[in-house]
């Protein structure tokens, strides 16, 4: 898994860099994913042209907008992430929950999709609550760059 890759990888003082975002969710990502799925697609730069064409051409439907308005979705190498290599929300629970632990890890920085800097203790305590179970401000999903030193 990622955390114990991290967990193995890193040495006391290092940084880990982290966003909170879940991107590649939108409702024209999953569709486009169903896509693939049923027809059995492979990442190749046709197949994520044709993709990218039917989107285009309906631009104007819901579906589609939030799509169309990413960066990534006019690259080729973007579009094959966020289609064929979806982010996996598991493993950034995981990791969160590996770097919950104080003892061995301290939030350094905390921003928002602004670049802000917000009070680390706030969002500590979210972690933490949240690798107990608790979501009812999950940062999964919002938009922050966390930084963490690995303390010992």
């Amino acid at each position: 898994s990622l955390a114990a890759l991290i967990s193995e990888a890193t040495a006391t003082g290092a940084v880990v860099h982290m966003h909170t975002a879940v991107t590649e969710q939108t409702s024209g990502d999953r569709q486009i994913r169903r896509l693939i799925d049923e027809h059995q697609l492979q990442p190749n730069r046709q197949t994520i042209r044709q993709l990218r064409r039917m989107a285009l051409a309906n631009r104007n439907d819901g579906t589609w907008q939030e799509l169309i308005s990413d960066a990534d979705f006019y690259s080729l190498g973007g579009c094959r992430d966020r289609w064929f290599r979806p982010q996996d929300c598991a493993q950034l629970k995981e990791l969160m929950a590996l770097v919950s632990n104080e003892v061995d890890w301290k939030l350094v920085k905390a921003r928002d999709e602004d670049g802000h800097s917000l009070a680390t203790g706030p969002v500590q305590r979210q972690i933490q609550a949240e690798a107990l179970g608790s979501e009812v401000q999950s940062l999964m999903g919002q938009n922050l760059s966390v930084y963490f030193q690995r303390r010992r």
